[in-house]
């Protein structure tokens, strides 16, 4: 009798799973009783190593959380051995592989890539050229250093690169984004929660603590420390949110939705940011034009809109309210709570025009404002410009606004070609339409909020010009495979 040998049963190989994982764990365990726990390190890289490689889309989105997210003081590593450069250099490693085996260098090709290279060549050559005196540096101390250098930015540059490479499915792309929107999510109801448990900046303004950053809680955006910026993350949520909900069919996940984008416009009033009330505006202004009215949508709006106002009256301090009415050209904002933020903002402005003179055509170099401004101002503050085009003109020179304004004009149009196509009826790349459409509305929200922060270090500019990019790539496949198919 001939002996017949099949494929083994789904029963013996979950047996072999689950025996290979049992093994690994002791010998994890056994490593760290007898060598310490740093004996686990290179287990756990080669298990992350081969998890990337086999789903680089996960790689990407852990790579995204370590922009996103404060990790836990024992993870984040030290020096240069971070979470962020394993991954940078993982990464590293395949694309390389993969040029080796394939030759093609597509995505050096890709206008957003060129720019974004160009603004960190404009930089560099403005640090060489006009950088501040070592020696002075040096006699200044660290502490100067407030704003993130250029290796920073190259390192967001590097991750724009490898998200536009290793993202390449419709499926792939809504994980990414809605990662995003649930750390947005998280991190404005963290502030709201700190401003109803007493606290908040100055007693009534919702941010994120330093001290919880220090501590590395989970879920905060780091870069959240600061009202005006924890107002842009709930209304870049908001937008999220609220196209997020409008894809599903549950009438029970839209009011759902609704609530909590009531709960992230409170946010934005608990930070008692002016800034963050007129991009609250704006968003809300985009979402109407680029939807339209109907009766459902109207419905829709008018009960998230009484819902805030109900939650504003019942939770939000007088002061905030007050701060967030004196907005410049009224007569609060000459005396009342907040003028002096007005009024350092435009003495800061006059500084950058001084410094400006002193380098018309290339900037001092990236990370250099505090420094630069220390020895030019009288005062000898070091506080930032608070407008993302006014630091890269003093920083990077006028090419080098003139690029990131470019990568923003040429953003716009990607999302706003791309928008056109997805939302056609019959599209086979409708299931990302509510991305698309939730990305145009943050990139709009996003340069708003550029001439009153300093934004273009934060992740999110690069996570969008992602997004347009690797949209355009699935609608050239889409229809390449839709002209193959009608051959």
């Amino acid at each position: 009798m001939q002996e017949v040998i099949g494929a083994p049963s789904s029963s013996s190989s979950a047996r072999g799973l689950r025996g290979g994982l049992l093994l690994l764990a002791g010998l994890v365990g056994v490593a760290a009783a007898f060598l310490g726990p740093l004996a686990a390190l290179p287990i756990v890289g080669a298990l992350l190593l081969a998890g990337i490689m086999a789903r680089p889309e996960y790689g990407i989105a852990l790579f995204l959380s370590t922009f996103l997210m404060a990790y836990p003081k024992a993870l984040q590593g030290s020096g240069y051995l971070t979470i962020n450069n394993v991954l940078g250099g993982i990464f590293g490693v395949m694309l390389i592989y993969e040029l080796y085996r394939d030759g093609n260098w597509w995505f050096l090709k890709t206008r957003e890539i060129q720019l974004l290279l160009f603004v960190v060549a404009m930089y560099f050559v403005s640090e060489q050229i006009n950088g501040p005196d070592p020696l002075q540096l040096k006699l200044l101390g660290s502490g100067f250093y407030f704003a993130e250098g250029l290796r920073t930015f190259s390192n967001r540059v590097a991750f724009t690169l490898f998200f536009i490479v290793y993202i390449r499915s419709p499926s792939h792309l809504r994980m990414i984004y809605i990662l995003a929107v649930a750390f947005m999510v998280i991190t404005a109801l963290t502030g709201v929660q700190g401003v109803l448990r007493g606290g908040g900046l100055k007693g009534y303004r919702a941010y994120t603590e330093t001290t919880e950053l220090v501590a590395g809680q989970v879920g905060i955006i780091r870069a959240a420390g600061n009202p005006n910026r924890l107002a842009m993350f709930a209304i870049l949520a908001i937008a999220g949110v609220w196209y997020l909900s409008q894809s599903m069919r549950s009438s029970l996940i839209r009011y759902m939705a609704l609530v909590t984008i009531a709960i992230l416009a409170l946010a934005v009033f608990m930070t008692a940011s002016r800034s963050g009330f007129l991009g609250l505006a704006v968003c809300g202004l985009a979402i109407v034009v680029g939807e339209g009215f109907d009766l459902r949508r109207l419905f829709n709006f008018s009960l998230a809109a009484l819902l805030m106002g109900a939650l504003v009256i019942q939770f939000v301090p007088e002061k905030n309210l007050e701060r967030i009415l004196n907005l410049p050209g009224t007569a609060g904002a000459a005396s009342g709570e907040g003028s002096a933020s007005i009024e350092r903002r435009g003495y800061v402005f006059e500084v950058a025009t001084e410094m400006l003179a002193d380098n018309p055509f290339i900037g001092v170099g990236m990370g250099n404002w505090a420094a630069v401004r220390f020895l030019k101002d009288p005062s000898f503050s070091t506080g930032s410009p608070h407008n993302s085009y006014l630091l890269a003109l003093v920083e990077g020179g006028p090419l080098c606004l003139a690029g990131f304004i470019l990568l923003l004009w040429l953003t716009w149009l990607n999302l706003r070609r791309c928008e056109r196509y997805v939302d056609a009826p019959g599209s086979p790349l409708g299931e990302i339409s509510w991305v698309v459409k939730s990305a145009k509305v943050s990139l709009l929200v996003l340069i708003f909020f550029s001439a009153v922060a300093d934004l273009w270090q934060l992740v999110i500019l690069f996570m969008l010009v992602g997004v347009s990019v690797v949209t355009r790539r699935l609608i050239v496949d889409a229809e390449r495979n839709a002209a193959a198919l009608a051959y």
